[in-house]
């Protein structure tokens, strides 16, 4: 769907590199520009597959790799020279690194009056939080949603996945998407900037609202739910179920279901307002019954009843199972070195296509270097070795 663009991924580790993967799993070409050390994602060491990181391979997938340094005279030159055949840069350096490399938006578009510049860091080019460093744990603590997530009465919890670096990410993507647009309709060119913490603020969603409206601090929910009664995690005999009876329908069907149908219309529990209301008396008689069978059995009797519900799975369940077996979600390529790789593919389907193509391999660092400078740019070989020779280019660089 987007064969024809071209983007260049200075992005590290994971907040800055999802843009050039959702790019890349769409067809456009994706050529990630790393220093001579490469991206800290390729560190093997923070979650290793052998001798490669799967932050690598899970976010690089589909990319060309070009080793650049970016502080060297010639380093810039060539970074400048892909710029001027490319349609977007996306970054998530700290505010005010590409200026101070001589290659900030006002450089790129002279040679590229309608290159998309993204920028994304942490606080955004402005505030007084600017210069701060931002990690995903750092994020979700200062914007809220730490003290907001785990159990009642017990230490805040960080989300089980870096949910502010894959957040942001997708933000950058929107931008990255929207400045394409912009520029298919003739308004080029585009500088946008994604903040961190702008973007974790937005995530917060209606409880943001409800605080800045009402004043409303909530308190950590667990799985449950402060406006929705039941709609949480339940223990059964085996392990733990999710109920989400949101609409009286689905409340009766529950009731019924669970030998209880007196409950349905019982004055104290009829609507969520009243079960919100009378939760400490209702919740511990779901509770007792609930435990009373194995949690395959309660899903089986809640599905035939249609009641909205579900296993609370553990990864190994979650990956492994007839709707991502059917839906084709895990698919593989073969990385230089490591054989045979198994990621989750684009969420993204094109309909018109009997399937999703399957994703092309994460690159080894530089190991299109050489291809890029002479393919692309039409460097001579001499130019090429001298660019190599110097260090301002690198390839072939082992992983």
């Amino acid at each position: 769907m987007l064969k024809g663009y071209r983007i260049l991924d200075l992005g590290q580790v994971i907040a800055g590199t999802i843009p050039g993967l959702v790019f890349a799993d769409m067809g456009a070409e994706v050529i990630k520009i790393e220093p001579p050390q490469g991206d800290l994602g390729r560190n093997p060491a923070i979650a290793g597959i052998g001798d490669v990181s799967s932050i690598l391979l899970t976010f690089n997938r589909g990319k060309k790799s070009v080793v650049l340094d970016l502080k060297t005279e010639e380093g810039k030159a060539v970074f400048l020279d892909l710029v001027e055949v490319s349609d977007a840069v996306v970054t998530n350096f700290r505010p005010g690194t590409m200026d101070r490399l001589g290659l900030g938006f006002e450089v790129m578009k002279k040679r590229n009056p309608e290159i998309v510049f993204v920028d994304s860091s942490g606080y955004g080019d402005a505030g007084p939080w600017r210069d701060k460093p931002a990690f995903d744990l750092v994020q979700v603590a200062v914007s809220g949603h730490m003290a907001i997530t785990g159990e009642p009465n017990r230490p805040p919890a960080r989300p089980g996945t870096p949910m502010a670096d894959i957040s942001s990410s997708l933000y950058s993507t929107i931008a990255c998407m929207a400045g394409l647009l912009a520029k298919a309709k003739g308004h080029g060119p585009a500088h946008l900037e994604v903040a961190m913490f702008d973007v974790q603020l937005a995530m917060l969603g209606y409880i943001s609202t409800m605080y800045l409206n009402r004043g409303d601090i909530p308190e950590p929910p667990g799985s449950a739910h402060e406006y929705m009664v039941p709609y949480q995690a339940f223990p059964t005999a085996t392990g733990y179920i999710v109920l989400s009876p949101r609409e009286e329908r689905f409340w009766v069907k529950m009731c019924e279901a669970m030998g209880i149908p007196e409950y349905g219309n019982d004055p104290r529990f009829k609507t969520n307002d009243l079960r919100s209301e009378n939760r400490a008396e209702l919740l511990p008689v779901l509770e007792k019954i609930l435990r009373e069978k194995p949690a395959e059995e309660w899903i089986e009797i809640f599905e035939k009843a249609g009641v909205p519900s579900a296993p609370v799975n553990t990864i190994d369940r979650a990956l492994e199972n007839e709707q991502v077996k059917e839906r084709e979600m895990i698919r593989q390529y073969e990385y230089p070195g490591s054989g045979t790789v198994k990621v989750v593919g684009n969420p993204i389907r094109d309909l018109t296509l009997p399937r999703n193509p399957d994703p092309e391999p994460a690159p080894p660092l530089g190991g299109d270097t050489e291809r890029i400078l002479r393919d692309l740019l039409g460097y001579s070989e001499e130019r090429i070795r001298t660019l190599l020779n110097s260090g301002a280019a690198r390839a072939n660089t082992p992983t």
